[in-house]
């Protein structure tokens, strides 16, 4: 009897402790998951907080303004620390706002975790530029284009590649920056619109040979587009290779008579006199001529018309100084010394005599080149053939 009431105190006992400890189990797991829900809804209220913060300060950055970027995106941060987009955000709103010294170090915090990141290594060298580093900035715009990039990769390292580009351009490093442009190119998948671009960037690199080969590309691939045909023929104008520069002028004119150019009205009117003066220019330069007796018969064309520009000048300066001192006519001493050399090369107005020594051809374009750049000075701007002879004295310098 003894024995049944132990053993049935003992059940008592065993289910009065498993019901406690099943009560206390169960509050704390419901103390657990209040918890939890409460910290869930206080992190899901900090990240909607650093949202809205953020978003403010990327419209103020679009915006441009930085300063007010700047205080949106250190509240966004306080609620989301160590969130990358909002620090590259802060630290592009921080150089926006003049702060460039701590726009620097932060973007130098981001690299010290992230040395092969694109994206800040651009910055960093948009930075040093702004403290004209050219090192520190060449080295950098370097890492960018080796760097990682998210997204399109491919695109942001040749736009890399070309900033890094223009700036070597800025700094007259153009051998370098043709180099850059070149391996851009080289990479840049077959597209008009980027053929054009390149052409233009190696223009200001001061390679007109490679800028060429870039407008011809354009052409091929996009031959009814009137502005490829207009930059081929105003650069083969300028190189003086004047028979491309009529050829691609005309189509252009024409491309763009048609509504099919980026350009027209003014410009096209530009064409059609840049084409009419690259017409005039093979009958004129000596240097688009095809053999020597060609080459020879054009000095002496250019020469008839450089002199008749200088008697004209004389005679008009001459009536000049009579009226103002009557009866003692005295030209500017440049004026006389240059007719001297005029009587002096009167033998020279034959094929004969400019094929028998080198030396004779050189003596007449060095005296076309004086008269016409004589006479634009003290008789005014030249007109037709002497404005062409001009330019081309002006080339030759």
């Amino acid at each position: 009897m003894t024995d049944a009431i132990a053993i049935s105190s003992r059940r008592r006992l065993l289910l009065r402790d498993g019901m406690t400890f099943l009560v206390l189990t169960l509050g704390t797991a419901v103390l657990f998951g209040l918890t939890w829900l409460l910290f869930q809804s206080f992190t899901a209220h900090r990240a909607d907080l650093a949202q809205r913060w953020a978003g403010r300060g990327r419209v103020a950055l679009a915006q441009g303004r930085a300063q007010d970027a700047v205080e949106a995106l250190r509240t966004a941060l306080t609620y989301s620390p160590g969130e990358r987009d909002y620090e590259l955000m802060l630290a592009e709103a921080l150089e926006g706002s003049g702060h460039t010294e701590e726009a620097t170090n932060y973007f130098l915090n981001l690299w010290e975790a992230q040395p092969g990141d694109g994206v800040i290594n651009l910055e960093l060298a948009r930075l040093a530029r702004k403290k004209r580093d050219r090192n520190e900035a060449v080295r950098y715009y370097q890492a960018s284009v080796d760097g990682s990039w998210e997204g399109d990769g491919v695109e942001h390292r040749r736009d890399a590649r070309l900033e890094l580009a223009n700036y070597l351009i800025e700094q007259k490093d153009f051998a370098t920056a043709q180099t850059e442009l070149l391996i851009a190119g080289s990479n840049a998948p077959p597209d008009a619109g980027l053929e054009l671009m390149f052409g233009d960037e190696l223009v200001r690199a001061e390679d007109d040979a490679n800028a060429l080969s870039y407008y011809q590309k354009a052409i091929k691939l996009a031959p009814r587009n009137a502005l490829a045909y207009e930059k081929a023929g105003r650069l083969a104008y300028r190189m003086g290779d004047y028979a491309r520069a009529v050829g691609w002028l005309e189509k252009a004119v024409r491309e763009s008579a048609g509504g099919l150019a980026s350009s027209g009205g003014a410009a096209e009117e530009d064409d059609l006199t840049l084409l009419k003066n690259a017409e005039r220019l093979q009958v004129l330069a000596p240097t688009a001529a095809r053999t020597e007796q060609e080459r020879i018969a054009r000095e002496l064309v250019d020469k008839a018309i450089a002199k008749r520009r200088f008697d004209t000048c004389s005679a008009q300066l001459g009536r000049a100084y009579t009226a103002m001192t009557p009866g003692a006519v005295k030209l500017p001493a440049e004026v006389q010394a240059l007719s001297a050399r005029w009587a002096a090369a009167s033998g020279l107005s034959t094929q004969q005599a400019l094929a028998a020594d080198d030396a004779n051809e050189d003596t007449v374009t060095a005296l076309i080149d004086d008269s016409e750049e004589l006479a634009a000075r003290v008789c005014g701007a030249p007109k037709g053939d002497d404005a062409l002879l001009l330019m081309l004295a002006e080339g030759r310098r």
